[in-house]
């Protein structure tokens, strides 16, 4: 495809044009965002959809090129682009595309397709061409589909593997860093006593409210409140130590107690919800520690079944010093 009306086309495109093509009028209709760069990075031509998905206008576009994009995670094809964009990269370079994030003048990051090509005047590299198909709307269906595939459809918590998939990169990060990470499980006492008794409506509308009281607890950007089973809950706190842990167990269990959801099972504690609480922290005491979080999760599970061993509306704690 040519993108000048003198000679220059992309590598292994065909040269002949009907006479009458009006360039300008097709790109302005184009939802594609295009752009003609040297090989030196100097911005020849922006479409007008370039403006669109950017929001700078073709005044200012050439100088956010070198910033364009976003550069986070290693990613090769990121690390192309921001070179050809800066006038960086060699003609030989591999040429993008991928979907990548990049920056607007909105303060916000843009998703796009990309795809580069080169442009040949006469057999010699003379300019690339790079295209930008917005994906915004396909990546935020992306996102709905994760987030409902991680989400417990009842508590609107993680479920059970959104929350281990979660637990896993926490505890790689704690045992790098060498801090404090605190896992708490909440199993409801008497569980079945309720749906027996009431029927499953009473039983879902116990799950959400212990559910409620774990969200108001997950307070931090970090901390993860999920499902992992019919009656039972997980809190994962990061960076949280011992006395904090012990602090927010406590609450959890006296905060299900409190409301009064009627258990006629539950008779060794006047017929009302109570739980079960394990609570396990652990911290590495040196770098090199190799401990899966299959360790985090044993412990805590251990606490829980003492508790409930112990006649459950209780906590049982346990804390544990890696590499020491």
């Amino acid at each position: 495809m040519a993108l000048d009306q003198n000679g220059g086309t992309a590598s292994g495109a065909a040269t002949s044009q009907p006479s009458n093509l009006n360039f300008e009028t097709l790109l302005s209709l184009s939802g594609d965002a295009i752009l003609q760069l040297s090989l030196t990075g100097t911005l020849e031509y922006a479409s007008p959809s370039a403006a669109r998905l950017f929001g700078w206008d073709s005044e200012k576009l050439p100088e956010q090129l070198s910033d364009l994009v976003y550069l986070g995670p290693p990613n090769p094809e990121a690390e192309t682009l921001h070179k050809i964009l800066s006038g960086a990269a060699t003609p030989d370079v591999s040429l993008p595309h991928a979907d990548l994030q990049l920056r607007s003048a909105h303060g916000s990051l843009v998703w796009a397709e990309v795809t580069t090509h080169l442009i040949e005047k006469g057999g010699e590299p003379a300019a690339f061409a790079v295209f930008f198909r917005s994906i915004a709307r396909q990546k935020e269906l992306e996102g709905l589909l994760e987030a409902a595939t991680q989400t417990d459809t009842l508590t609107g918590l993680y479920n059970r593997r959104a929350f281990e998939d979660t637990l896993n990169r926490e505890w790689a990060i704690a045992l790098r860093e060498n801090t404090h990470t605190t896992l708490i499980k909440v199993s409801v006492d008497k569980f079945d006593a309720i749906s027996e008794q009431y029927g499953q409506s009473a039983a879902d509308d116990c799950v959400t409210k212990v559910a409620d009281v774990l969200k108001d607890t997950a307070r931090r950007p970090a901390d993860v409140a999920a499902r992992i089973s019919m009656s039972e809950f997980a809190l994962l706190l990061p960076r949280t130590h011992e006395m904090g842990a012990e602090t927010i167990s406590a609450y959890i269990q006296v905060a299900i107690q409190d409301l009064g959801i009627p258990n006629p099972g539950n008779t060794a504690h006047n017929g009302v919800v109570t739980a079960s609480v394990g609570t396990a922290c652990a911290v590495a005491e040196h770098k090199g520690v190799l401990e899966s979080s299959e360790f985090l999760l044993a412990a805590s599970e251990s606490c829980v079944f003492q508790a409930r061993q112990e006649g459950g509306n209780r906590v049982n704690f346990s804390m544990s010093v890696l590499g020491g």
